[in-house]
């Protein structure tokens, strides 16, 4: 008797779910019947709104009936109250396509994107594209952001609507997760945007391109972008999710940048500083097979300041290489020599309490190239006992 009870209550219980979810087909049926029998936009969009609110199942048919219907009346409508209602709906249809990933309307979505210069109304429809990922419309969103990044303004309201639509197409190009979406997106985070709009970009970048590296080098070593971009392109390689060889060779790129480029005022000569600084701190992090560093590597060692000159000897000291190793020895041998004539500087004086242990630590494999003039060091009687100590550890690290 139990069992029978359970069973019935069961069957009851899936009646009444039958019943829940096929009352609401009606329900929308009624609501499409009343759309189509509408006398006026602003009549549709008052049952828009009422199926809004009634969260029906399956509402995306109706949201996409209503959307088509809207692009085919489109030139018919005249008067601001119908043109005012047709904003209205578009935004409310497009934004509630865009969550469902309708693409079935993803081309009439473009259309209101293209059509309407409402920015809300087009910005909505911008996201929508880019959350079905259509990719007929990635082009209109891309030129979208490129023609924003390029028109700063100054008005407030134009600023208010350019930055509404700038937003959009960053969240749109977030979406698409597209490679050619990520340098407008760059851009846009360092653009003239406010503040919020430039985070939103810098925080989509990571969504978009994962490993950025072809991008950034191309900002990097292009000579169109400004040095304040070129150390934002650095920087964001530093930020980001490629792989520690991708990353070198970003900081390879800017590092010979740094000294390509002439900064023809104090502000742009101390961002190139601060672009090979952060350049020569990622090579000694990162490690790099490519050769061509090393010219640049002396560069910024015999011309930069003590803070650069410093940043090279503990990158060469990681490096570990033979040309390392060279390196580092003819900058002693030049020190030495100095100190024997009696022209050493305060600065030399610094650089070689670097450049003996960085030599030392650098193994056994180079040995032969260190030796002799870590030795010289050792015994001479021109240097403290101090520095002949650092040379002696040294020797004894790199081994006979």
């Amino acid at each position: 008797m139990k069992r029978v009870i359970n069973l019935l209550v069961f069957v009851f219980v899936l009646m009444l779910a039958g019943t829940a979810v096929f009352a609401q087909s009606p329900e929308l049926d009624a609501w499409t019947q009343a759309f189509n029998n509408a006398n006026s936009i602003t009549e549709q969009l008052i049952y828009i709104r009422n199926v809004v609110d009634s969260n029906l199942a399956g509402a995306e048919s109706f949201y996409a009936m209503a959307l088509t219907s809207l692009v085919s009346e489109l030139p018919n409508i005249t008067g601001q109250t119908e043109l005012d209602a047709a904003d209205n709906i578009a935004a409310i249809l497009v934004y509630h396509l865009g969550e469902a990933e309708h693409e079935e309307s993803a081309a009439n979505i473009l259309h209101i994107a293209t059509y309407f210069e409402n920015p809300l109304v087009r910005t909505e429809a911008i996201i929508a594209l880019g959350k079905i990922g259509y990719e007929i419309g990635l082009p209109h969103v891309i030129q979208t952001l490129v023609d924003l990044n390029s028109q700063p303004q100054s008005n407030i309201d134009m600023r208010e609507r350019s930055e509404r639509l700038a937003f959009g197409a960053i969240s749109s190009l977030e979406y698409y997760a597209a490679p050619e979406g990520y340098l407008p997106v760059f851009f846009a985070s360092t653009g003239w945007y406010a503040d919020r709009i430039r985070s939103h970009a810098a925080t989509a970048l990571v969504n978009i391109l994962s490993d950025p590296t072809e991008p950034l080098l191309e900002v990097v070593t292009h000579t169109g972008y400004d040095f304040d971009v070129k150390l934002l392109a650095l920087q964001t390689s530093e930020n980001s999710q490629s792989n520690e060889a991708n990353k070198a060779r970003v900081a390879v790129a800017a590092l010979a940048e740094g000294w390509r480029q002439q900064g023809g005022n104090n502000h742009q000569r101390q961002i190139l500083t601060q672009m090979r600084l952060l350049a020569l701190n990622m090579i000694r992090r990162y490690g790099t097979q490519d050769d061509a560093v090393y010219p640049q590597l002396n560069r910024s060692y015999l011309n930069g300041a003590t803070d650069e000159r410093l940043a090279v000897l503990y990158a060469l000291e990681a490096l570990a290489s033979e040309e390392s190793v060279r390196l580092l020895s003819d900058y002693l041998n030049t020190i030495h020599q100095r100190r024997r004539s009696n022209t050493i500087t305060p600065v030399d004086e610094q650089l070689v309490r670097v450049i003996i242990p960085a030599l030392g630590n650098t193994g056994a494999a180079n040995r032969a190239v260190a030796r002799p003039i870590l030795s010289l060091v050792q015994n001479s009687p021109d240097w403290t006992s101090i520095i002949r100590n650092l040379a002696r550890d040294s020797l004894e690290r790199i081994g006979n």
